[in-house]
């Protein structure tokens, strides 16, 4: 038996998850472009385990519908985006927070991971 709360995750996930282009929808699996550091995929990696350990939904490398650009990290049940920046540029960060269609969380992959960086 579907319960009401479980529904409207469900829903809240569909919602989300057409954002993103069908061919690209992988769910929880961790992918990474050959242009990225070790550190930018390490970060991702740790945020990408935190997540799927508190049983959330996510996509990585999620490239939208709309053509508004490719995530690093979708996170479906926070409804935001979760861009790692290493050395990309404040102009190019500002512009993936103006056209993506969520939220978007910016965190430094020179940190060391707590879960406080994707709140």
């Amino acid at each position: 038996m579907i319960t009401h709360n479980k529904a409207k995750i469900i829903m809240q996930r569909n919602r989300i998850k057409n954002l993103i282009r069908i061919m690209n929808r992988h769910k929880n699996v961790l992918k990474w472009g050959s242009n990225e550091t070790d550190r930018h995929i390490q970060m991702k990696l740790e945020i990408c385990k935190f997540l799927k350990n508190q049983g959330e939904e996510f996509y990585t490398e999620a490239i939208f519908e709309d053509g508004s650009g490719r995530a690093d990290i979708l996170a479906v049940d926070r409804e935001v985006i979760i861009e790692v920046y290493d050395s990309e540029k404040e102009e190019s960060l500002k512009n993936k927070i103006n056209k993506y269609p969520l939220p978007v969380i910016l965190v430094n992959a020179k940190e060391e991971f707590t879960e406080e960086l994707i709140q």
